[in-house]
């Protein structure tokens, strides 16, 4: 099966909207579904790095840590789209709130918190949603072809 792969990165390192450059990609392609990939931001810090969201309501990329961008779905892109995220922060004032009901936390509500060593559970989460997607791509696959594609 043909699959094309596109990591575009944010917006604040490649001056690149990422609604505009897959919207130019399908327009371009014959893509029969988008499937958008991004870290989330938890309301709860029992979340963080421990759960795996799938969607085909699409996703707002940004929308979590107060930087919404434009909408992929299929109503913007006219294809399926499933959203795949895995919670990397959490809103620090959600993260008071559970610890200290009491505490007032106005003073920190655009502060985003992330786990001790978020590069290795990031990494952890990737190989996981990765496998998920070859094993459903490429059925024909064996794991050992899948590993080396993922190494």
């Amino acid at each position: 099966r043909s699959v094309s792969v596109l990591s575009p990165g944010v917006m604040g390192q490649t001056g690149l909207e990422v609604s505009e450059l897959i919207s130019a990609l399908v327009r371009e392609q014959d893509f029969s579904a988008v499937i958008a990939i991004d870290a989330l931001a938890a309301r709860s810090a029992g979340r963080l790095c421990s759960t795996i969201q799938l969607c085909d309501s699409g996703i707002s990329p940004g929308s979590g840590v107060l930087n919404r961008r434009a909408e992929l779905s299929q109503k913007t892109l006219n294809i399926p789209v499933t959203a795949i995220g895995i919670p990397t922060v959490v809103d620090a004032a959600a993260l008071v709130g559970e610890l200290c009901p009491q505490c007032e936390c106005d003073s920190i509500r655009s502060m985003m918190v992330t786990p001790h060593g978020i590069d290795a559970l990031a990494a952890a989460g990737a190989k996981i949603v990765s496998r998920a997607i070859n094993r459903t791509l490429q059925p024909f696959l064996s794991d050992e072809e899948i590993d080396i594609f993922m190494s």
